[in-house]
């Protein structure tokens, strides 16, 4: 075997050459191949995109019947591109036009996809689904039950789908429902549970009272993590409903003096200069003053020097000039800034004795380029 070996080994080396030479052939022709029909398949893609497009927008502004556009839809993958457009669409139109998108969402055919994947065993699927539902102008009653029992769901994706689908569709009661159960839910990101809180605002058609008492019982029923708190809190605070000011200020009031975690207490003091009122100021300046601009969280410091700032009282310069000496850069900055809307105030003469000139000169340059700004 040995002597045969050595006597082909050359024409062994060949062959091996060869047919390594043929695979490499094999495999670049392939990619060679699938690249062309991945570029054939794009081309008709964006043919078919641009077409159905130029068709939508005829649709949209009353020059196509709506048939017209359904009789169009011919494969699947027309629907697909269909509902890619729609969802390019959808942010930058409302009205007339942007319903009667929702009626192309309702075609028989699209509709039929995605009740099948609606109970399905996959859970990105049923959250597709979901999101579909939302979209739609109405939808069934008997899908509620099904859409609470997802919005309950660990997987992030499918609960907050879900939680969007009731929210465009259900009753105060369901809506309730969905965001408590959001609201306990670590996994999803509080970009996420704002974006519901957005829709909740959107299909309020502005009217945000009913909005407004809902996050005031959330709040108040302290349930949820700071985190999520002082979520609420900053919704409830954008909403600039007249009867969350009183609510608001009394959060801020029954904190304690010290705290154990900086997020709500920083969410609450950025409020306060917004809802206090004559009656509350002095008690609201009072615990800033005293508890919260020696707090041990930075954060905490940040946001009273800023308030203290924005009230703007003279009782509040003292506390200011003594956050100068702050250990952190923004806590000193912002305390400058707030020094310097006082008109009797020369921040150029306030520099603290253990900070080094160019430092003091680069904290200035900062204020100075940030004031000019504004």
């Amino acid at each position: 075997m040995i002597d045969y070996l050595n006597s082909h080994a050359e024409t062994i080396i060949t062959i091996v050459v060869i047919v390594l030479a043929a695979i490499s052939m094999v495999v670049f022709l392939g990619a060679i191949y699938s690249r062309w029909i991945l570029n054939v398949i794009g081309k008709k893609r964006r043919g078919i995109k641009k077409e159905l497009s130029e068709y939508v927008v005829q649709y949209a502004c009353g020059d196509l019947a709506f048939e017209v556009v359904e009789k169009r839809l011919k494969t699947s993958a027309d629907r697909q591109i269909l509902l890619t457009i729609i969802n390019e669409l959808t942010p930058s139109i409302s009205g007339a036009e942007r319903e009667k998108l929702q009626l192309l969402l309702g075609l028989p055919a699209i509709k039929k996809y995605f009740m099948g994947q609606f109970r399905s065993n996959k859970q990105l699927e049923k959250a597709k689904a979901c999101l579909y539902l939302s979209r739609l102008k109405t939808i069934d009653s008997d899908l509620f039950p099904t859409l609470l029992e997802y919005s309950a769901e660990e997987y992030p994706i499918l609960s907050y789908a879900s939680s969007m689908a009731v929210i465009a569709h259900g009753d105060d009661e369901q809506k309730r429902f969905v965001l408590k159960n959001q609201l306990i839910n670590e996994g999803l990101s509080d970009q996420a549970l704002n974006d519901l809180f957005v829709e909740f605002q959107d299909v309020s058609e502005g009217d945000f009272s009913s909005e407004a008492k809902t996050i005031m019982s959330f709040i108040s029923g302290n349930a949820y993590s700071p985190s999520r708190n002082a979520l609420l809190i900053r919704t409830l605070g954008e909403l600039n409903y007249h009867e969350s000011a009183e609510f608001l200020v009394h959060e801020f009031l029954q904190l304690p003096s010290r705290i154990s975690e900086p997020e709500v207490a920083e969410t609450l003091i950025t409020y306060m200069p917004v809802f206090a009122s004559e009656e509350t100021e002095l008690k609201i300046l009072d615990r800033l003053h005293i508890d919260y601009a020696t707090s041990e969280f930075r954060e905490v410091r940040e946001a009273t020097v800023k308030a203290l700032g924005v009230f703007g009282k003279q009782e509040s310069i003292p506390i200011l000039e003594w956050a100068l000496y702050d250990h952190d850069f923004y806590v000193r900055f912002y305390a400058a800034k707030s020094l310097n809307v006082f008109p009797d105030v020369q921040l150029l003469s306030l520099k603290p004795l253990v900070m080094a000139q160019d430092d003091w000169d680069e904290l200035l340059g900062e204020v100075n380029s940030l004031t000019s700004q504004l």
